[in-house]
């Protein structure tokens, strides 16, 4: 049977490309300042005004777990608005194998090969061989030994892994709770609730576990706002004037998310970078639905079509060029060196592992139902 609205694929926003590279190459950023350190932690770094944006390029993190809630979640609020059935949880659970594991599993063997041999190197830290598997089923941010190992960025996609396995349940109660526009806001408004509740919680305790900050529940209110805006958009249009005016709204979330960063307010401890996820969660919404001319600027667009596997390979590639001598410490420097050969093996990742992944996942029958034309 034919695909219904809500499960047909939607042309590709390029604008969402642009934001994706923007993300990447912020998060890029961040590690080329890192990597370059003489000692690489960030708590390490001498005290500049300098160093301090630096270290606040990671907030290209909080822009994809947003992406990923607002990408996501809409193909529930899209089966709500048009009174369709829901997304068929095999279509989505093969779709979402065949994007995310192949390309992932191929970045673990290949940063253990490169990086075991380098054990002792700045700024490699390796889990014991025997706790490797852990980081195959996403599992590396429940041991202490494992967390933020071999290629630290992979936390993040333990905590995607995480959100991808909640999200079918999230999506049925969403259209449990009614099809309406103010309705389905009901649950990204209780995971955003619910997760500054779960920080401000850990907080009182010093951060708790290791992992508890790296945790999905931890990085609930990102999601949500980004589930949010896929409510808030669905059925909209936006003129261009306003368009701008809300980027501008945005951008300047972003920007106060950084300076609060820097100043370290006791706050931080509970919403975290809450401010710049609004402002992320504002610019994915205009990006949907009157893409900014900057953000579908061919380079860049092309940047984000690679992003995930210049987000998989780029410590990796820091790493082995600081262990030969051949990355110059200083960011600038770094970025000239590294980011070429990150992007030529995210190009690669896609060509020849992400794309036949995905094909696959499109053609593979799951219960005996083609999953790609599942209602």
């Amino acid at each position: 049977m034919p695909n219904s609205p809500a499960t047909q694929p939607a042309p590709r926003n390029a604008a969402l490309d642009g934001l994706r590279a923007v993300a990447a190459l912020s998060v890029f950023g961040f590690h080329a300042w890192l990597y370059t350190l003489s000692t690489p932690r960030a708590s390490f770094a001498p005290v500049s005004f300098l160093n301090d944006l630096f270290a606040q390029l990671r907030v290209g993190l909080v822009l994809f777990f947003v992406l990923t809630g607002f990408l996501l979640f809409r193909a529930w609020v899209r089966s709500g608005a048009a009174g369709g059935p829901a997304p068929a949880n095999a279509t989505y659970a093969v779709h979402r194998i065949g994007r995310i594991v192949p390309a992932y599993w191929l970045a673990i063997i290949g940063s253990a090969l490169a990086l075991y041999p380098l054990a002792g190197s700045p700024g490699v830290r390796l889990p014991p061989a025997g706790l490797l598997p852990l980081f195959f089923i996403f599992a590396e941010n429940f041991n202490p030994q494992t967390l933020l190992t071999l290629d630290p960025p992979m936390w993040t996609l333990a905590v995607e892994a995480t959100f991808y396995l909640a999200l079918p349940v999230l999506g049925w109660l969403a259209l449990r709770a009614g099809r309406g526009r103010g309705t389905m806001t009901l649950v990204p408004l209780v995971l955003l609730a619910g997760g500054v509740i779960f920080n401000y919680v850990i907080s009182l305790h010093g951060g708790g576990s290791p992992g508890w900050p790296k945790s999905l529940l931890a990085m609930l209110p990102y999601f949500a706002l980004g589930m949010l805006a896929a409510v808030i958009v669905e059925g909209r249009g936006l003129s261009r004037p306003s368009a701008r005016i809300w980027v501008a709204v945005g951008v300047l979330l972003v920007v106060a998310n950084v300076v609060v960063q820097i100043e370290a307010f006791d706050v931080l401890r509970v919403l975290r970078d809450l401010s710049a996820a609004v402002g992320f969660a504002i610019i994915v919404a205009v990006a949907a639905l009157r893409p900014p001319k900057p953000l579908e600027w061919r380079p860049l667009v092309w940047i984000g079509g690679v992003s995930y596997g210049l987000y998989l390979w780029h410590v990796p590639v820091l790493l082995v060029l600081r262990a030969d001598g051949l990355l110059p410490l200083n960011p600038w420097g770094a970025t000239l060196v590294a980011l070429p050969l990150s992007l030529l093996l995210g190009w690669m990742s896609l060509r020849l592992v992400e794309q036949p992944a995905m094909a696959w996942s499109r053609r593979t029958k799951l219960f005996g139902a083609n999953v790609s034309r599942s209602a």
